[in-house]
């Protein structure tokens, strides 16, 4: 019964990102944080409110093929953990992986959604997948599995950066400014967690390969973002050359 609802969390959360990454196209450019009455359209749904994308967008529509390709290997990699872990289970750990894994792909599926609704309500969603990404990778230590790690480290660039647009927003920060407050605390954040981690490099690989993807979408249009994506990376290569070897 556990590998049947973590393959159905696991369909369920692809199926979600999937029909969402491919609603709307934004603009390429970055806009400044939106305030929560902007969005009446619907759930993220920002191509016909202002010509221009916000820093979690990034994430969820992607802009250009790095991004893209992120997105779906994070897809593959979940759907290939789900039905190997069917076949043949090896979360056997006490507590197991699944249950806080399962948790954060059904609010990963959900939570985007409710960000035209209710911003708030979305951001303390991103959190929760966060956190339950988070625990469901250290609890997949010594499983030899690419999935949890890799999970988790998609859902810290993520939810620091819905969280630092929905503080960004009262404070009229910039969009440089929201991009430190949410890249560099994910990356400190990431840091400390690839430490709990030991040897799971598919945490590291995902932040890295998020902030790359950030860094080639805003280099012409927002040059601030893109280098505090570059101090992000920098930091996370740094565990990364120390969880390898």
């Amino acid at each position: 019964m556990a590998e049947i609802l973590y393959l159905g969390s696991v369909t369920i959360f692809v199926a979600s990102g999937a029909t969402l990454a491919t609603l709307g196209r934004p603009a390429v450019q970055l806009a400044a944080p939106i305030l929560p009455q902007t969005l009446i359209d619907g759930p993220l749904d920002l191509a016909r409110v202002l010509p221009t994308a916000t820093l979690p967008q990034l994430y969820v529509q992607p802009q250009n093929p790095l991004m893209w390709v992120l997105l779906v290997a994070l897809w593959l990699t979940l759907l290939a953990d789900a039905i190997g872990q069917y076949l043949d289970p090896s979360d056997r750990g006490s507590p197991p992986a699944w249950l806080p894994l399962s948790l954060a792909l059904v609010g990963g599926a959900v939570w985007p959604w409710l960000v035209g609704v209710h911003k708030p309500l979305a951001t303390l969603g991103a959190l929760l997948m966060l956190t339950a990404a988070l625990s469901g990778a250290i609890r997949a230590r010594g499983q030899h599995r690419t999935a949890p790690g890799f999970l988790a480290g998609w859902s810290l660039a993520l939810g620091t950066a819905t969280l630092a647009t929905l503080i960004g927003a009262p404070l009229s920060l910039t969009t440089p400014q929201t991009a430190i407050l949410a890249i560099l605390p994910g990356a400190m954040i990431g840091m400390v967690a690839q430490e709990r981690l030991d040897g799971s490099l598919g945490f590291s690989l995902a932040m890295i390969w998020a902030f790359c993807a950030v860094a080639v979408t805003t280099m012409a249009s927002s040059p601030g973002v893109a280098l505090a994506a570059i101090i992000g990376i920098s930091g996370m290569g740094v565990v990364l050359v120390r969880a390898a070897t």
